[in-house]
C-alpha cells in the first residue's frame, strides 16, 4: 500500500485534523495511538509517515529505529514530522531520534495546511518512485536470473554435445599464459586426470617435434589473424602417437590487444586412420585394374605360345633335342601362366571354378610336393582331422595357395624349422576375423617357426609386388594372390606374426555341404575327335584364334573361324552350321555370354565352351556354359570339346556345313 500515509499524533486533535485533510484529497490515512501500532502498520505497508515530534519523545524508540535500520536497500519511508516550532535548540535526545528515522522531512508550525498537504504529497511520489525501482530492480533480478539458468542449460548442453564428439574445450588467457580446460581436452592428451597447470608450452611440449615449430608459428599468427585451425600429430602421456585438430578464436581489449584465446580440440586418429585405409583401397583398386588388363593380355599372348608348342612336340615325337627344347619352353610358359593366375587372383579376376572340396584329401595329395620343395632341414607337420566339412574353392588355386605358403616359409626359416599345416571347423558368429560374414567356415592354418615379421611389415605382407626376399627371389604376389583367392571364394585371409616368433597365415574358406568332386586326372594326349564335328571358333585375336585352330585341326576337328561375336551370329543366321562353339568371352561389340545368349533365342541352340583369359563368366552367361581359362593346353582344349559333344543325342545336334 504505498499510498498510505500513518499518523502518529498522540495529542489533541492533531491526528484527526490530518486525516480528514488528506481524506478531502484523496489520500488514505490511518491514525497509529502508539509507535507498536505504528510499526506493525508499517511492516503491512505504507507510502509516509506524518508525525508529530512530541510522539517521538514518548516511549522507547527501540522498535521503530530497529525496522527503519530494516528496510529494504531499495526502501527509505520517508517521515513528515511536525516540529514544535521552538526557539531555542532541540534537546539532543530529539535530535538522535530524528536522525534514527533517516528519511525525514521537518516541518515547522505552526504552518499552513497547504503547506502539509504538500509536503505529503512530494513525499507519497518520492515513496512512488521507490517501489518502481523496487519493480524494476525485480525485473531486472528475474532477467539476471533468467539469463544466467539459460546460460548454465547453454553450458550444460555444450559440454553434452562435445563430449558427445568426443571434443574438449579451452580457454587461454593470453597475457597470463593459464588456461582453462575441460576433463576431456586433457584425456584427448593422455591424461586420466586434469592437470594443474596447462599453458601453450605444454600443448607443444605433446606436438611430434617434427611439427612442432610449425605448430607454435601457427599460434603466433593467430594473434594477429583472429583465428586458430591446426592438424597435427601429438605424443600422448601415455607414448602413443595420436592425430588432434584444434580451433580457436581470440578476443581483444577495447585497444585491439588480443586477450583470450577460446576453443575446442578433437581426436581425429581414427578418421587419419580410416583415409589411410581408404587411400590404400583405393591404390590396392587401381592396381588390380591394372593387373588384370596386363594378365589378360598376357594370357591372350600365352594361348598361341603353349599351343604352338604342344603341336610341335607331338609332331616330333621322335626328335629328342626337338622334344627337350620344347619341353622347357612349355615348362617356362607354365611358370607364366602361374604368375598371370597371381596377379588375376590379386586383381579378384581370375577364372575360379569354385567346387566342393576335401581339404585333408587335398592336402595328403600335395604334402609330398610341399616336402620335395622345402628340403629336408624342414619338418612339414599335419593335423588334419578326418570328417572336417568340405570347403567351396577352386582346388586348382588352393594348390597353388599352399604352394606358395610352404615356399614363404622355407624362405623365412633358412637355418630350418617347422611348417605345421592345420585345418579345423569354425563358426563365425560376430568374433571372427573383420569382414568376415556369419557363417561357417574351414579354417586353413600354414604356422612356420621362421623369423617373423616386425609390425611394419607385417602390414604390407599383402600388398603386390611387397617382398623381404631381396631382387629376382621373389614376385611379391604370393601372399596377395592368397588373400584375393579368399576374398573371391567368400572367406579371409588373416596373419599374425612376431619377430623371432614365426608367422602363421590363416586361410578362411567357406564350408559347404555339397559333396566333395573328384577331379580326375589330365590324359596324357589330346582326345582326338571321335567323329566328323565342326566347330564355329570365335576369338578377336588372330593370334589365339589361329593358334586355337591348329589344336582343333590336329585332333580331326573342322573349324569355322570367325572374328567377333556379330561376325558369328551372321554367319548362323545366314545357314551356317556347326557342332559346337568355342567363343572367348571378352570381345569388342558382343561378349561370348551374349553371343551364346542370341545362338538360345534365335534357336541355335549349341553346346558352347567359353574360353577367357581374364574373367570365367559374367552375368551375360548363362549358368550351364563350360569354360576353359586361358593360356590352356591343346589336351585341355581337347577334352573339353569333346565332353560337349559325347552327351549330345544325334537328333539334338545341329549338323552344318563349314562355310568356304
Amino acid at each position: 500500500m504505498p499510498e498510505r500515509v500513518l499518523i502518529l499524533a498522540p495529542r489533541g486533535r492533531d491526528a484527526a485534523i490530518a486525516a480528514d485533510l488528506l481524506g478531502r484529497h484523496g489520500i488514505p490515512a490511518d491514525i497509529c495511538p502508539d509507535q507498536t501500532v505504528l510499526v506493525d502498520q508499517l511492516r503491512d505497508g505504507a507510502g509516509v509517515v506524518l508525525v508529530t515530534e512530541e510522539a517521538l519523545t514518548i516511549g522507547d524508540m527501540t522498535e521503530l529505529s530497529a525496522w527503519v535500520a530494516a528496510q529494504p536497500a531499495w526502501a527509505d519511508v520517508p517521515f513528515v514530522v511536525l516540529a514544535n516550532g521552538a526557539r531555542g535548540p532541540r534537546p539532543a535526545v530529539a535530535t538522535r531520534r530524528l536522525d534514527a528515522l533517516g528519511n525525514v522531512v521537518l516541518l515547522e508550525r505552526p504552518l499552513h495546511a497547504e503547506a502539509m498537504l504538500g509536503a505529503v504529497q512530494s513525499a507519497l511520489k518520492a515513496r512512488a518512485r521507490q517501489y518502481e525501482v523496487r519493480d524494476a530492480a525485480d525485473t531486472l533480478e528475474r532477467a539476471v536470473v533468467e539469463r544466467t539458468q539459460e546460460l548454465a542449460a547453454a553450458r550444460d548442453s555444450l559440454e553434452i554435445a562435445l563430449e558427445a564428439a568426443g571434443m574438449g574445450s579451452w580457454d587461454i588467457d593470453l597475457t597470463t599464459g593459464a588456461a582453462r580446460r575441460t576433463l576431456r581436452h586433457d584425456e584427448i592428451f593422455g591424461y586420466t586426470r586434469a592437470l594443474p597447470d596447462w599453458n601453450v608450452d605444454t600443448f607443444l611440449g605433446h606436438v611430434d617435434p617434427a611439427q612442432r615449430d610449425t605448430v607454435s608459428a601457427a599460434f603466433d599468427r593467430a594473434r594477429e589473424t583472429g583465428s586458430l585451425d591446426i592438424e597435427c600429430a601429438i605424443i600422448s602421456a601415455t607414448g602413443q602417437h595420436r592425430w588432434i585438430v584444434a580451433r580457436g578464436r581470440v578476443r581483444y581489449d577495447a585497444g585491439g590487444v588480443a586477450v583470450r584465446m577460446t576453443g575446442v580440440v578433437s581426436d581425429i586418429t581414427d578418421r587419419k586412420d580410416a583415409d589411410a585405409q581408404l587411400l590404400q583401397a583405393q591404390k590396392m583398386d587401381a592396381i588390380g585394374q591394372l593387373t588384370g588388363g596386363v594378365a589378360h593380355d598376357f594370357n591372350n599372348l600365352l594361348t598361341p605360345i603353349v599351343g604352338s608348342l604342344d603341336l610341335v612336340r607331338r609332331r616330333h615325337r621322335d626328335d629328342e633335342r626337338t622334344q627337350r627344347m620344347v619341353g622347357g619352353a612349355l615348362q617356362a610358359a607354365e611358370r607364366a601362366a602361374t604368375l598371370t593366375q597371381r596377379l588375376l587372383a590379386f586383381a579378384r579376376r581370375q577364372a575360379l571354378q569354385p567346387r566342393a572340396v576335401d581339404i585333408g584329401a587335398l592336402i595328403d595329395g600335395i604334402v609330398d610336393l610341399i616336402r620335395r620343395s622345402l628340403g629336408p632341414s624342414i619338418r612339414v607337420v599335419l593335423d588334419v582331422p578326418r570328417h572336417l566339412a568340405r570347403a567351396r574353392v577352386d582346388p586348382n588355386q588352393l594348390e597353388l595357395a599352399l604352394l606358395n605358403l610352404a615356399i614363404n616359409a622355407r624362405d623365412a626359416m633358412p637355418g630350418g624349422g617347422t611348417l605345421t599345416l592345420s585345418v579345423t571347423d569354425s563358426i563365425v558368429d560376430r568374433g571372427g576375423p573383420p569382414g568376415l560374414k556369419p557363417g561357417t567356415y574351414v579354417r586353413l592354418v600354414a604356422a612356420d617357426t621362421g623369423v617373423g615379421m616386425d609390425k611394419a611389415t607385417l602390414a604390407r605382407a599383402t600388398e603386390p609386388f611387397f617382398s623381404t626376399k631381396g631382387v629376382g627371389k621373389g614376385t611379391g604376389l604370393g601372399l596377395s594372390m592368397i588373400h584375393g583367392l579368399a576374398a573371391q571364394s567368400g572367406g579371409t585371409l588373416a596373419l599374425s606374426s612376431e619377430p623371432g616368433a614365426g608367422t602363421a597365415v590363416e586361410l578362411w574358406l567357406p564350408a559347404t555341404d555339397e559333396p566333395a568332386a573328384d577331379p580326375g586326372e589330365r590324359p596324357a594326349e589330346p582326345v582326338a575327335a571321335r567323329r566328323a564335328a565342326t566347330v564355329l571358333l570365335v576369338d578377336d585375336e588372330d593370334l589365339v584364334r589361329a593358334a586355337t585352330a591348329d589344336m582343333l585341326r590336329d585332333i580331326g576337328y573342322t573349324v569355322i573361324e570367325m572374328g567377333s561375336g556379330s561376325q558369328a551370329l551372321a554367319a548362323v543366321r545366314a545357314g551356317a552350321e556347326a557342332d559346337v562353339l568355342v567363343s572367348d568371352y571378352l570381345m569388342p561389340g558382343m561378349t561370348g555370354g551374349q553371343l551364346i545368349q542370341e545362338l538360345r533365342g534365335g534357336g541355335h541352340a549349341m553346346p558352347a565352351l567359353l574360353v577367357t583369359g581374364y574373367a570365367a563368366a559374367g552375368e551375360d552367361v548363362p549358368a550351364d556354359v563350360a569354360r576353359l581359362a586361358k593360356p590352356f593346353r591343346q589336351v585341355d582344349l581337347a577334352s573339353r570339346v569333346d565332353d560337349l559333344l559325347r552327351p549330345a543325342p544325334p537328333a539334338a545336334a545341329t549338323t552344318l556345313r563349314a562355310i568356304n
